[in-house]
C-alpha cells in the first residue's frame, strides 16, 4: 500500500475499511472496477458503489 500523508492521508484513514479498501486499489494502486472486484470478492456494483460513497466522504472530509 501506498502510503500518503497529511490532510489526505488522515482522512483516508478515517473511511469505513470497505470503502479504504476499494478506493485503495482503484486509485493508489490503478486497479480496474473488474480487477477490484476480483482482489476484493465483490460484485463489480459493490466496488462502483463503494468507490462512489469512498469519493463523496473524502470529498467532504477535505472540504
Amino acid at each position: 500500500m501506498a502510503t500518503v500523508g497529511g490532510d489526505v492521508g488522515d482522512a483516508l484513514r478515517r473511511l469505513a475499511p470497505e470503502l479504504r479498501d476499494v478506493l485503495q486499489a482503484m486509485v493508489l494502486d490503478g486497479l480496474s472496477v473488474r480487477e477490484t472486484a476480483v482482489v476484493l470478492g465483490l460484485p463489480e456494483g459493490t466496488v462502483k458503489t463503494r468507490a462512489r460513497r469512498a469519493r463523496i466522504a473524502m470529498r467532504e472530509a477535505l472540504a
